[in-house]
C-alpha cells in the first residue's frame, strides 16, 4: 500500500466515527437552545448528517487540495456552536475519531443523506 493511502484512510475513518457519534458530539458542541435554531437550511450551518468534499450543507466536510499540497488536506466539522468550550470540542472530536481508527470502520458513502431537517 503507497505511503500517500494512508493518511486519506485515516482521514476517512475519522469522518465516518464523528458521523456515527454525531448525536453525542453535538450534545457538548452545541448545549444552547440558540444552537439548534441556526441548524435548519438558508444558513451556513450544516442540515446534513454526512460528508463531502464540495457542500457546505454537511456536516464533516473535506475541502479540496491543490495538486502538490496534498499534506494540506484537512477536515472541517461544521456543525459546533460558537460559544461551545474548543477544549470540549476537540476532545470528543479526537475521542470519537481515534475510537473509528481503532475499529477501522468503513466511511459511508459521500452522496447518501443520512439525515435532512
Amino acid at each position: 500500500m503507497p505511503k500517500a493511502s494512508i493518511p486519506f484512510e485515516a482521514g476517512t475513518e475519522l469522518c465516518c466515527r464523528i458521523v456515527k457519534y454525531a448525536p453525542e458530539i453535538t450534545a457538548v458542541n452545541n448545549q444552547w437552545i440558540n444552537s439548534y435554531k441556526r441548524l435548519v437550511p438558508g444558513y451556513e450551518a450544516p442540515v446534513y448528517l454526512s460528508w463531502a468534499k464540495r457542500n457546505r450543507s454537511d456536516m464533516i466536510r473535506v475541502p479540496e487540495y491543490r495538486p502538490g499540497k496534498e499534506k494540506a488536506t484537512r477536515i472541517e466539522l461544521r456543525s459546533p456552536d460558537p460559544a461551545c468550550n474548543p477544549y470540549l470540542c476537540f476532545s470528543v472530536m479526537l475521542a470519537a475519531g481515534l475510537k473509528g481508527i481503532e475499529d477501522g470502520l468503513e466511511p459511508p458513502d459521500r452522496s447518501k443523506k443520512m439525515f435532512t431537517r
